[in-house]
């Protein structure tokens, strides 16, 4: 007899005491006798007495009709005797969507229809079988070899092809992780690309969620977050994810998402590092400076040493006119961070204020250097160059301003599935 198949028999009789205790309780005569009749129908399958193990799942499916253990052993017991047994199909068939994971139950039932030639039925079947198929190699060959030997070429064909295709799927999709973890960006992300061509990974699927920490540990936040929104949709339990699907949002610009994402993860218990920071710099782009404040003095309470944090706070600081509380909270962040963007650029617009232009100018470079792309950066180096009256540099840094914020616009509205231009804002 089947190894795998005496296991499942085994976890049977526990699972079998289970569902009568829950079905009737406390357990009556006729409960006994179906429990008794179901361990001897058992034994008897275990010394390959197949005619009394049907005599006993019999008698013990008349005590007990309702119980699905009992009928899943009295179906395959009858397709062991008869694998084209309309009963054994028909007992088989009310209890194949309560053991989805069964090693045999799919197979033996796809195996009956072919004998009895229900092309109706085995088509049906293989279709149902799809997600199980998708995720069992293994089990998507098994599948194939049963309609291979009965003669459904047509079916086997099809099914093989959508098997290869997932595998050579999985296949690029691994050599992609390894190329991820291996720095090589480019390469990852060319065989990420030609493994969704080969409709790999699915959405719901636990490697949708390495596929997303890849495009995130890759810094490509546009590109994680897609896969981060499918996993939440199919996994209401992956709740770790909000908080990095909060900071891609952050990252691309559309920051009405990344707050409602951080606002989540605060929920969690514990929370995730720097979520309070996060969460007080989305309250800042989204203009609610009074609301950000608090969020940004809890992160620098539970982490005095984040120059981060200090930056945040030092430009709400500047937002307020507070010159001097700003310049010390951007020395305490430089003493820790040298080479912090923001600290820079903060210093810049700082001494812009004071009338220190050339300090002010030195600043913005410094955090241009860091930060390439910040948009934020090139405008006030546009303003700053203006009030100089350097206007072949102003020129070329609102050029490069208007180029950069329409970027992240456009990016902004691909998250939300919209589409269109829209002229840089405060200017």
């Amino acid at each position: 007899m089947n190894t795998k198949y005496l296991t499942f028999l085994c976890g049977c009789l526990l699972l079998f005491s289970l569902t009568i205790l829950a079905q009737q309780k406390p357990v009556v005569p006729s409960a006994q006798r179906a429990e008794a009749a179901f361990h001897e129908g058992i034994k008897a399958l275990e010394n390959n007495k197949l005619d009394v193990a049907i005599q006993r799942f019999r008698e013990a499916q008349k005590l007990v009709p309702n119980n699905p253990v009992i009928t899943l052993n009295l179906g395959m017991a009858l397709y062991d005797k008869n694998p084209g047994d309309p009963e054994a199909q028909g007992f088989m068939e009310s209890v194949v969507g309560q053991f989805p994971e069964h090693p045999d139950l799919q197979l033996r039932l796809l195996h009956s229809y072919l004998i009895s030639k229900n092309d109706e039925r085995v088509k049906s079947l293989v279709e149902h079988l799809q997600k199980r198929m998708e995720r069992e190699p293994k089990f998507s060959f098994n599948v194939i070899y049963t309609l291979v030997t009965y003669g459904r070429l047509d079916l086997a064909d099809s099914e093989l092809a959508k098997t290869s295709n997932r595998l050579q799927g999985e296949i690029l999709f691994i050599s992609g992780m390894i190329a991820a973890q291996g720095n090589q960006k480019a390469e990852a992300l060319r065989r990420f690309e030609m493994a969704a061509q080969h409709g790999f990974p699915s959405a719901g699927s636990t490697q949708m969620a390495n596929l997303a920490e890849s495009y995130f540990a890759l810094q490509e936040f546009k590109l994680a977050a897609t896969p981060y929104e499918a996993v939440l949709k199919h996994d209401l339990q992956a709740s770790r994810y909000w908080f990095k699907l909060g900071v891609s949002y952050f990252a691309i610009g559309d920051h009405a998402k990344a707050k409602e994402q951080f606002e989540k993860s605060l929920r969690l218990n514990p929370p995730p590092p720097e979520v309070n920071y996060y969460l007080g710099a989305t309250l800042i782009e989204l203009k609610q400076t009074r609301e950000a404040r608090p969020f940004l003095e809890a992160e620098l309470a539970q982490v005095p040493t984040s120059f981060k944090a200090m930056t945040k706070l030092a430009y709400l600081d500047y937002l307020e006119g507070n010159n001097q509380q700003c310049r010390k909270r951007l020395d305490q962040s430089s003493a820790i961070e040298a080479n912090w963007f923001e600290t820079h650029l903060v210093y810049g617009m700082l001494l812009s204020r004071l009338g220190e232009n050339d300090q002010a100018v030195k600043y913005l470079e410094q955090a241009l250097k860091e930060e390439p792309d910040y948009w934020k950066t090139h405008y006030q180096l546009e303003l700053l160059y203006q009030r100089l009256g350097n206007e072949e540099k102003a020129k070329a840094y609102m050029e490069s301003y208007e180029r950069l914020f329409k970027a992240i616009t456009s990016l902004r509205l691909e998250s939300r599935g919209l589409a269109g231009d829209k002229k840089p804002e405060g200017r």
